[in-house]
């Protein structure tokens, strides 16, 4: 296992144990985020203030047992490639979440600078009753 696919598996793992310091302490203070388009909080994010506010903060007031788990790390050199599935059930409409995720992470002297999120943004949409 690479140092990088370390590194990303160590951020999975914290955040699946409600540990958010944890899930973002490989990630460069700069880091630009891609949120997919088509989620209600979809769009790039700039700075670690940005992605914990805009991108974890939602997700407590509209999903219980959400989780992001990871099924496949595939390393690329500075990139790691995660496949996984989100999981959760949307509180405002009991419905639940299933769907697949791809994330590219970009690491560059042990940090995570770049992210980019690929989902079925639609199940998700669907799930919140937004759509």
């Amino acid at each position: 296992m690479t140092d990088n696919v370390a590194r990303a598996r160590r951020s999975y793992e914290a955040f699946a144990r409600g540990d958010l310091d944890g899930a973002l302490r490989s990630m460069d203070a700069e880091i630009v985020w891609h949120e997919a388009e088509g989620l209600p909080h979809g769009g790039v994010y700039h700075g670690l203030a940005a992605v914990r506010e805009h991108v974890f903060g939602p997700l407590d007031p509209w999903w219980e047992g959400f989780a992001a788990t990871p099924e496949e790390f595939l390393s690329l050199g500075q990139h790691v490639l995660v496949l996984g599935r989100y999981t959760g059930r949307a509180k405002a409409t009991g419905a639940a979440l299933d769907a697949p995720f791809a994330h590219l992470w970009t690491f560059r002297d042990g940090r995570a600078v770049l992210f980019r999120q690929f989902t079925d943004t639609h199940a998700w949409v669907t799930a919140l009753g937004a759509g």
